[in-house]
């Protein structure tokens, strides 16, 4: 009695090289901004966030010799008052060396560098800066379009959906709009750490397939990425808006409040960073299984076009 021959296993049905969605990694990643370079993009994160309100209201304390602000917290500048403070007040003269510009760059600088320190060590990569900015090419070349245009047409949509004369519907389209560029630029940053991850591992497969395996891993999971963008987006920007709102309403009143909304500012961007730790761990962490995939399914195919020659 001859038995049938087993039927070979392929990488699909291998939980190892099974081909998994982004969500599957959400715990993985959740360590975020805990890490040795974590901290340096949380303190990236309070340099462009913190750094130039403080550094502008100590310009201002050292120009005027005295500060209102505990007095008239929450009081708000009109477009007027500024346009008159930039032409007649000298500050776009200030403005090159103001430390609000030196502290906003530093940290911006930090912010970047930290986060793909952060994913290439995650990746066992190293972190060059040629790949680095080459990935920001690659992504111009993949990413903009697609990006571009899905976010205008959701824009387009709410728009529409705005001016039908509905109040939900036209307050959907107040705050959605802005919300969706946003998720656009988030996606956008998704898709140049896959490029960049991309290059920091090398060409092996040529560079037309480096960007087809770039574009891929963000729009095989449209859904997932877009629900992460547009929810990363809505939360980074809620959080801020609460203090703000918060210090709004009770106003400043003595100079405790003002430290209190300060610390209450200062441990919502310290979030914020956490958070944008955990995207970029994420990502590395698809990243990495992605590739492992992809490599497979590459040696999958090139070993069958060598026994079909045979």
């Amino acid at each position: 009695m001859e038995f049938a021959e087993e039927r070979p296993t392929t990488i699909h049905t291998e939980d190892a090289l099974a081909p998994r969605d982004p969500w599957s990694f959400f715990r993985r990643a959740l360590p975020g901004g805990f890490s040795r370079w974590g901290w340096g993009l949380m303190a990236g994160w309070m340099l462009v966030l913190l750094g130039p309100v403080l550094g502008w209201a100590g310009h201002l304390r050292r120009a005027a010799g005295w500060s209102a602000l505990p007095s008239h917290w929450g009081e708000r500048i009109s477009a007027r008052d500024i346009w008159e403070l930039w032409e007649n007040g000298g500050l776009q003269h200030r403005l090159a060396n103001s430390p609000t510009v030196h502290l906003f760059g530093l940290g911006l600088v930090i912010l970047l560098w930290c986060g793909w320190r952060m994913q290439a060590e995650r990746v066992g990569q190293t972190a060059r800066l040629g790949s680095w900015l080459l990935g920001a090419l690659d992504t111009v070349l993949v990413g903009f379009l697609p990006i571009g245009a899905a976010a205008w047409l959701g824009d387009v949509t709410l728009t529409w959906l705005g001016r039908l004369g509905i109040d939900g519907l036209g307050w959907m389209a107040f705050f959605g709009r802005p919300l969706f560029w946003m998720a656009a630029v988030a996606a956008l940053n998704l898709q140049w750490w896959f490029c960049r991850l991309g290059r920091a591992a090398g060409l092996s497969r040529g560079y037309r397939a480096h960007l087809v395996d770039c574009f891929l891993r963000l729009w095989t999971h449209p859904v997932q990425w877009g629900l992460v963008s547009l929810g990363g987006a809505a939360l980074r920007a809620l959080l801020p808006f609460l203090v703000l709102l918060l210090a709004w309403r009770m106003g400043g009143g003595t100079a405790a409040r003002v430290w209190l909304f300060l610390a209450l500012q200062l441990t919502v961007t310290l979030l914020n960073g956490w958070l944008m730790g955990w995207l970029l761990r994420l990502a590395a962490l698809f990243w990495t299984h992605d590739a492992a995939v992809r490599n497979a399914r590459a040696e999958v195919k090139e070993a069958f076009r060598e026994a079909q020659a045979l």
